[in-house]
């Protein structure tokens, strides 16, 4: 049989009975849509979270304490820790900054007064990308005073002053017990997250917060950002490891961990993609009830024909004709449902991607997954009816009223 002339058969057959074709394919453009929308935004999702995480410093990696581990006063992180690294990997450390954060509250009429102190060296703008907009970035000279000049994000200028040009001037800022003012001398862009929520964040000088949260010179951890030439960041972080080791007299002790973008990213695409599998997956389980739908439909469709299939035997049509047709026209019904499907998918990704606040776009597998889908099901499904087409008898068929 010509292949041409069995599609047009089976669009004859499909436009002829329009309201039962749609009713079959309602499953298989329900599965497809839905798991072209959950792929497309599982994808989207997971590149924005990316993006989000890169902003951390593909390039920098965090020493911490490990969890477990019992520290003692002589194996904690101290200031002195930050120029002994940068001296002994001149060639392979760009940055080296403290890792300190502590809570304030800011003394003003404000919806939300919470502020978070951040420790800083002069490179911690460069380390952490930041984009000033206004004023300038912390000095050696604020450090070496211990100046109480900070570095705060527009959208707390904003709030306090309404204006981002806000240099020169003082906030309160309650620490504990205690409230001190400090002098505004530059303020950065703050970067949107994922979700739209983030802490308002100000850099000090890190001498300045070690007076005053009483820190006695220590640090919760240290950041280090690698050059850009270093080819296996895993192996100095190391080696810095070993390094601070031997420094604090517990080599091979295993005290400190380290913590990079790289590791988050990877969890967090590894989990995303296990999510979006397995979403997937369950919404999968309406292509299985599309599938049956469209075996009931062409079991029906052989009851209905079995006349025309013993004429057709009659004039000489070999099991493999009878076959072909039916199972043509079973991959026919579920290849316009999964392209159904997909213009579905297509809409409900573009407003998911809307509603989310995410670039998303179908993505190019998920068209191929839907298209994969589409005609498998309609070959699984469609070779039993067609099979018992096939081996109907001519004489028996002609009979049939």
């Amino acid at each position: 049989m010509n292949i041409v002339e069995a599609f047009l058969i089976s669009f004859q057959a499909i436009w002829s009975n329009k309201l039962r074709s749609i009713l079959t394919m309602l499953g298989l453009i329900i599965g497809i849509s839905s798991v072209v929308t959950i792929v497309s935004l599982g994808n989207a999702t997971q590149i924005t979270i990316e993006e989000e995480l890169s902003s951390l410093g593909v390039n920098s990696v965090y020493i911490y304490y490990e969890k477990s581990a019992i520290i003692k006063p002589s194996e904690k992180f101290v200031f002195n820790d930050m120029s002994y690294i940068e001296e002994n990997f001149i060639e392979s450390v760009l940055f080296v900054t403290p890792n300190i954060s502590r809570p304030g509250e800011i003394i003003s009429d404000i919806s939300d007064a919470g502020l978070i102190f951040n420790a800083s060296t002069t490179d911690t703008d460069e380390s952490e990308d930041l984009t000033l907009i206004d004023g300038r970035f912390l000095n050696d000279f604020d450090i070496s005073g211990y100046k109480k000049n900070i570095v705060i994000d527009s959208d707390i200028a904003v709030e306090l002053f309404d204006d981002t040009k806000i240099s020169g001037n003082k906030i309160l800022v309650k620490t504990g017990n205690v409230s001190n003012s400090y002098n505004i001398v530059g303020v950065y862009q703050k970067e949107e997250t994922i979700g739209g929520f983030s802490s308002a964040v100000a850099y000090l000088p890190y001498t300045t917060m070690d007076m005053i949260y009483k820190l006695n010179g220590q640090m919760d951890g240290i950041k280090i950002t690698f050059n850009s030439t270093v080819e296996d960041p895993d192996l100095e972080k190391e080696r810095i490891i070993t390094a601070i080791e031997r420094r604090k007299n517990n080599l091979g002790e295993e005290k400190y961990s380290t913590f990079s973008a790289e590791d988050l990213i990877e969890t967090v695409s590894t989990t995303l993609g296990m999510i979006t599998l397995f979403i997937s997956a369950i919404a999968a389980i309406s292509l299985i009830v599309g599938g049956i739908g469209v075996m009931n439909i062409m079991l029906v469709s052989v009851t209905e024909r079995t006349r025309e299939i013993g004429i057709r035997k009659a004039l000489g049509a070999q099991y493999s004709d009878i076959m072909i047709q039916f199972l043509i026209e079973a991959v026919t019904i579920s290849i316009i449902g999964g392209f159904i499907g997909s213009i579905f998918g297509g809409v409900f990704t573009s407003i998911g991607g809307k509603l989310m606040d995410i670039n998303a776009v179908v993505s190019a597998d998920s068209l191929i997954l839907a298209i994969i889908f589409s005609t498998s099901i309609g070959i699984f499904f469609g070779i039993y009816p067609a099979n018992k087409a096939a081996k109907l008898d001519p004489i028996e068929a002609l009979r049939h009223e």
